[in-house]
């Protein structure tokens, strides 16, 4: 995408409808100092606002993790938005360290045809599944859950375990999927690497689409700055059921297909060439948050 199109993909939709609740904060009621949430999303906010000298004025604003569209409206500031919501305003700064931080910071590599032929995932329990839905969390169609239980241990081609499980009210279920944690250099060692959204997002795609791996995932439900719904299957990434059933057909295409896995990595590399330069990256942040009070002042 170019600079223009991207400004108005973070800028969503619906900017010309005004909405009841989008004069809810001020620079004064973001927090600083207090816990690691607020140093990841109020103190980037505090100095985005300073930096475009924008701390006069009010804006709405959702901390952390969005996990239901109704946690946003078309004008809030937020990290991600998730699926049926066109019109949260997307930020980079937030929580970015962990969302970017290996993106620009590239980890050791090796080529593909040195990477073992293996599907390889760990990651945190978190996301949802129809085993606890009525615990505040939507069930989503392709989630973490659903993965581990179809093919943890199933064949030794497809490694895939927790990291850990971080509700307690989960162990009982899923603590014998744990596998324990691994780095990146470890996931680096496979040819194929799965992409699982969990509370929102899934926060290692940057570095994932960066490396010399095949990303195999299911039709990102969440987009954020990295506009995940901008990318297309089968060309970015190898496209999977939402309840992982042709996980294994399509590890056999990749395996007999290795050119053409080269070529889909290419793509994937190239998509993310257009984030490569911070400063840019930065100059348009601050443009599309500039733009946002100067659309939301026509309403006020």
């Amino acid at each position: 995408m170019n600079y223009k199109e991207r400004l108005a993909f973070y800028l969503g939709t619906d900017k010309d409808k005004p909405h009841v609740d989008m004069n809810t904060s001020s620079i004064r009621d973001l927090t600083e100092n207090v816990n690691t949430h607020d140093k990841v999303y109020d103190v980037p906010l505090k100095n985005l606002l300073r930096k475009t000298k924008n701390t006069e004025k009010k804006f709405s604003f959702s901390r952390g993790d969005v996990i239901t569209q109704d946690q946003q409206n078309n004008w809030t500031l937020s990290k991600n938005r998730c699926e049926g919501n066109t019109s949260a305003v997307l930020l980079r700064s937030f929580n970015m360290d962990r969302h970017w931080r290996n993106y620009y910071n590239k980890p050791k590599d090796m080529s593909f045809d040195k990477k073992k032929s293996v599907v390889f995932w760990r990651g945190v329990s978190t996301g949802s599944s129809k085993h606890f839905s009525a615990k505040r969390w939507n069930p989503r169609p392709a989630n973490r859950f659903t993965v581990v239980e179809k093919w943890f241990h199933k064949t030794p081609d497809i490694d895939i375990g927790f990291s850990f499980i971080h509700r307690d009210w989960l162990k009982p279920k899923y603590q014998d999927y744990v596998k324990g944690e691994c780095n990146i250099e470890e996931f680096l060692r496979y040819k194929y690497i799965l992409s699982i959204e969990g509370n929102d997002k899934d926060s290692g795609l940057s570095w994932k689409l960066n490396s010399n791996s095949l990303v195999l995932m299911p039709m990102p439900r969440v987009t954020s700055w990295l506009m995940e719904t901008t990318l297309v299957p089968n060309k970015h990434y190898i496209l999977l059921k939402d309840d992982f059933s042709d996980l294994h057909q399509k590890l056999q295409w990749c395996n007999n297909n290795p050119d053409q896995c080269i070529k889909i990595i290419k793509n994937a590399n190239n998509f993310m060439k257009q984030f490569s330069n911070n400063f840019n990256e930065e100059k348009l942040e601050k443009a599309v948050l500039n733009k946002y009070f100067e659309l939301k002042s026509k309403f006020e």
